[in-house]
């Protein structure tokens, strides 16, 4: 009786999120490799919005310092040819960052990293966005992405598990059309979220 209760509450809580996403304009995209994928559009832009979700058995404090570590990884992720910390403080870092794109011309940004919650309350949300600086402008043979914004969202759910949830927003700039970026903003995405998870119960995971 009690997993029946169980199962009732959990299909209701499905229900209701699922029309509060409805409500919000996230449209579902499905589940791939364990990653629950939506998308919502963006006033002003032909390029989506994503939103990842998963539930790990990692805890508040792993997922959080697998999304913001104290030091950056020595080691870049797939993609990534240059990471330059450029200052940072208890709570906010910025970054220089560049990436390689398949085909088109390589990307680069500043991006601001800011922990809004911290994983010591039971809760972690870190937010980050895309920033101009004048003292580093694009570099030769290099487009600046204009816009990069999201968060992360990481809580305690039932069952001693958590809930991890990922949103990015970004347009590639040159000219790129939307239609030629979704399925690759969509698995970069993925890969990166399930990356974060790895990271956060590996062996050297706190």
């Amino acid at each position: 009786m009690r997993r029946i209760m169980t199962s009732v509450v959990m299909a209701t809580v499905s229900m209701i999120a699922g029309r509060a996403s409805a409500a919000e304009g996230w449209h579902e995209d499905g589940v791939h490799d364990g990653v629950q994928v939506e998308h919502r559009d963006v006033e002003g832009s032909a390029f989506t919005e994503l939103r990842l979700s998963l539930v790990t058995t990692a805890s508040v404090s792993q997922m959080c310092a697998a999304i913001y570590p104290a030091v950056l990884p020595e080691k870049l992720e797939r993609h990534f040819k240059k990471r330059d910390l450029l200052r940072e403080t208890a709570t906010d870092r910025w970054t220089y960052e560049q990436i390689a794109v398949p085909v088109l011309s390589d990307r680069d940004y500043i991006l601001h990293a800011k922990i809004e919650v911290p994983a010591s309350t039971g809760h972690c949300v870190v937010s980050f966005g895309s920033e101009t600086d004048a003292a580093h402008p694009p570099a030769d043979g290099f487009v600046r992405i204009p816009v990069i914004r999201g968060r992360w969202d990481v809580f305690p759910i039932e069952n001693g598990k958590v809930s991890v949830q990922y949103r990015i927003f970004s347009e590639p700039g040159g000219g790129v059309p939307a239609f030629m970026c979704r399925g690759s903003q969509k698995s970069t995405a993925i890969d990166f979220m399930k990356l974060i998870l790895a990271r956060a119960t590996g062996p050297a995971a706190p």
